[in-house]
């Protein structure tokens, strides 16, 4: 028998401060990924079973940005951008990881 315990947490205003930015960074890290992806499907899909060259140009195909592609990004992030450090690097995976289960259920 599993056993579950339900906690109520009560932040201090500081906490609360804290976990809101961590909220909304996160949520610019999902939509960067998010974006990441759909740009790659725009270049890489065609409407119609053939390209013509006038409207698909031929160029380099962009590598699919998967979940360990994002993944192995995130220590770029957290040298260009100081403010991701502070977040467990777990959570951020766990946050792309939500994002990897949503597109394999998308496409």
């Amino acid at each position: 028998m599993i056993i579950t315990h339900c906690y109520k947490i009560k932040p201090t205003p500081e906490q609360s401060v804290k976990i809101d930015y961590w909220l909304e960074l996160l949520r610019r890290h999902y939509n960067y990924a998010l974006g990441q992806r759909l740009d790659w499907l725009n270049r890489t899909r065609c409407q119609v079973d053939r390209c013509l060259l006038i409207s698909c140009p031929i160029g380099e195909i962009p590598s699919r940005p998967d979940y360990y592609f994002q993944q192995s990004a995130l220590k770029q992030t957290k040298k260009l951008f100081p403010d991701y450090k502070e977040i467990y690097s777990e959570v951020q995976q766990i946050n792309l990881q939500r994002l990897d289960k949503a597109w394999k259920r998308f496409g």
